[in-house]
């Protein structure tokens, strides 16, 4: 509000009292000159000015402030039950909030506050029809926001309903030019398998917002899925002229000279982004260098690395993850022992869930198994098969069980 309409309450009263006295001795005049001294936006001020228009016999000025008032009376309805609406909806009082916000709409339908938190109300109750046609309401109301735009394609995409959100892009895009309507049409259209299209759009997203990294990694991603390797290559490396430091972008470097089949600068790259990062980002990037060097058949390095993760992590997803890459590698090498004695340690771990003390018990189970050590494994199979709850886990499991089963009663029978 501007501040030559901010006066405090007190002084409005007063100035609108003495205009009222003016008028009750009919000096219509004074009133007027009263009255637009100040510049006061409330109902009551515009009808006394209308009042003392009628007064001095000037019909259009009085019609015109009575318009002034019926509008602002109208208006503060309108927000007083916007104001309740939202009250209500915090209450989880959905059909009273909505019947509020509707009314809202209907005394001021550009109230552009009602129109977003009907959308938010009809989200929170997931009601898809009337979230379609509030956005489409907002992109006529709010026409130069691109929150309807945005909002109402990624609905239609959700519901693979492509063609409709290309649409309602294109038709944000004859109103606003912004990156995040290119950047939405881009991810859009890659999806449709429209890819030339969606680099193109792409690419203007990042030409408007220039040190955007989602744009530029997006851009990326769908130029390696069309196997344009050189271009992402490009785009990342522009990318890290920019930001040095980014560590994920340092990885996309470095899977990148990877494809091109530059093993020495790929590895320089993952090496670097594990010098640059610290804590669960640092884990990550280990993990990304073990994977490297394993695909390499550099088995005793990539090791190394996943053993190093497994004694120092504190965080449990990662730990499970990293098992289950070195038991690949140790498998590869027929190390059965190997996996054992570090799936026995990780079993006594005090944060394993039930089913993660099965995932690691299936792995300890299939290498005891393949070390024909039939009775330790059929124990590990046991306990699956009675505490997962993993129904593919607990048929791999009873299958494995039922065979050695077999196996050991036919060797009672030799």
């Amino acid at each position: 509000m501007k501040k030559s309409f901010e006066k405090p309450v007190a002084d409005v009263r007063s100035i609108l009292e003495k205009a009222e006295n003016f008028i009750k001795s009919k000096n219509y005049r004074k009133a007027v000159e009263e009255l637009e001294k100040h510049k006061i936006r409330s109902v009551d001020y515009f009808l006394l000015l209308a009042e003392a228009y009628e007064g001095l016999g000037n019909s259009e000025k009085a019609e015109f402030y009575l318009e002034e008032a019926r509008f602002l009376d109208t208006e503060l309805r309108s927000k007083e039950k916007l104001r309740k609406g939202i009250t209500l909806a915090s209450m989880k009082n959905f059909r009273a909030a909505e019947q509020a916000l509707l009314e809202s709409v209907k005394l001021n339908p550009f109230e552009r506050d009602a129109y977003y938190e009907l959308y938010r109300l009809y989200r929170e109750t997931g009601n898809h029809k009337k979230m379609v046609e509030t956005l489409q309401n907002l992109m006529t109301i709010d026409p130069f926001s691109s929150f309807p735009y945005l909002e109402l394609s990624r609905l239609y995409a959700l519901r693979r309903q492509y063609k409709k959100a290309v649409e309602v892009l294109r038709f944000g895009l004859e109103r606003i030019d912004l990156p995040e309507l290119h950047f939405e049409l881009g991810k859009v259209l890659a999806d449709m398998g429209k890819v030339e299209e969606a680099k193109e759009e792409l690419s203007e997203a990042c030409r408007q917002d220039f040190l955007n990294v989602e744009y530029r990694q997006k851009l990326a991603e769908v130029m390696v899925n069309d196997e344009d390797y050189e271009g992402a290559l490009q785009v990342v490396m522009s990318t890290l002229e920019l930001y040095p430091d980014a560590v994920y972008v340092i990885q996309s470097a470095a899977a990148l000279y990877d494809l091109l089949g530059n093993e020495e600068l790929a590895e320089y790259y993952y090496r670097l982004a594990i010098s640059k990062s610290e804590g669960f980002v640092r884990e990550d990037s280990l993990k990304l260098f073990s994977e490297f060097l394993a695909e390499k058949g550099r088995y005793d390095q990539a090791e190394e690395i996943l053993r190093e993760i497994i004694d120092t992590t504190d965080n449990l997803w990662i730990l499970l993850d990293a098992f289950s890459e070195l038991a690949i590698i140790l498998v590869e090498q027929e190390r059965y022992k190997d996996i054992v004695e570090i799936g026995k340690k990780l079993m006594k771990h005090p944060e394993l869930t039930e089913e993660d003390y099965c995932e690691i018990a299936e792995i300890v189970a299939d290498a005891l198994y393949e070390d024909k050590n039939y009775e330790e494994a059929l124990k590990y199979y046991r306990e699956i098969v009675s505490y997962s709850k993993d129904e593919k886990l607990i048929k791999r499991s009873y299958s494995k069980l039922k065979e050695i089963e077999e196996i050991l009663s036919l060797e009672r029978m030799l």
